[in-house]
C-alpha cells in the first residue's frame, strides 16, 4: 500500500532511540498518515455514501452491506483499533500488580523515598488506566453503533443521514 510506505522504517528507526524527540517526530508522521488513510476510506467510498444518504432521509431500510459502510465512515476507526489491539488482558494484570504493590505501601511511613517509589506507581497506573480506559470507550463505541444501525427510528436515520453529509463535506474529506 503506497499510502504508508516508509513509515514501518521510521518506526523501526527509533525503536531504540532514547530521545523523546524521535518518538514525538514519528508519533507526528503516524497522526498525519491516520488521517489521511481516513481520508481515503471517505474518498473511495464516497458515491456509495450519497445513495446511503438518499435511502436515509426516506427512511429506506439499509441493506447489510450498506450498513457495513456506514459502520465504516461512522465507527470504522474504534473498529480497527479494537479488532488490532491484543493487550487488554496483559494490561488488565499489571493494573492488579500495580494495585498490589500499592497496597504493600499501606502502613508504611510516608518518607521521602517511599513517596516517590507510590508517586511512580501511581503515575505508571494513570497511563495505563488511560490505555484501558481508551479501548473500553471504542469498543462501547462500536458496540452502540451496531445496536443502532440495526434498529434504526426515523429519528436515528435522519440523524445518521446529516452526519454522513457533513463527513462529506467536511475540508478533511
Amino acid at each position: 500500500m503506497d499510502l504508508i510506505r516508509g513509515i514501518s522504517r521510521s518506526m523501526q528507526s527509533v525503536t531504540g532511540s532514547g530521545a523523546a524527540d524521535d518518538f514525538t517526530r514519528v508519533g507526528s508522521d503516524l497522526v498525519q498518515l491516520k488521517a489521511k488513510v481516513r481520508e481515503e476510506i471517505q474518498a473511495s467510498t464516497a458515491e456509495g455514501i450519497l445513495g446511503i444518504i438518499q435511502k436515509l432521509e426516506n427512511n429506506v431500510m439499509l441493506h447489510p452491506d450498506e450498513r457495513q459502510l456506514v459502520g465504516l465512515w461512522v465507527v470504522g476507526d474504534a473498529e480497527g483499533y479494537t479488532k488490532m489491539e491484543n493487550d487488554l488482558g496483559k494490561w488488565r494484570d499489571e493494573f492488579r500488580r500495580l494495585g498490589g504493590i500499592l497496597e504493600s505501601f499501606e502502613g508504611q511511613s510516608a518518607s521521602p523515598q517511599a513517596l516517590v517509589e507510590v508517586h511512580g506507581v501511581l503515575e505508571d497506573a494513570v497511563r495505563l488506566t488511560a490505555d484501558i480506559s481508551h479501548f473500553l470507550e471504542k469498543k462501547e463505541r462500536v458496540e452502540r453503533f451496531h445496536t443502532a444501525i440495526n434498529n434504526l427510528s426515523p429519528d436515528d436515520a435522519s440523524f445518521i443521514a446529516s452526519m454522513l453529509k457533513s463527513m462529506l463535506t467536511s475540508e478533511e474529506m
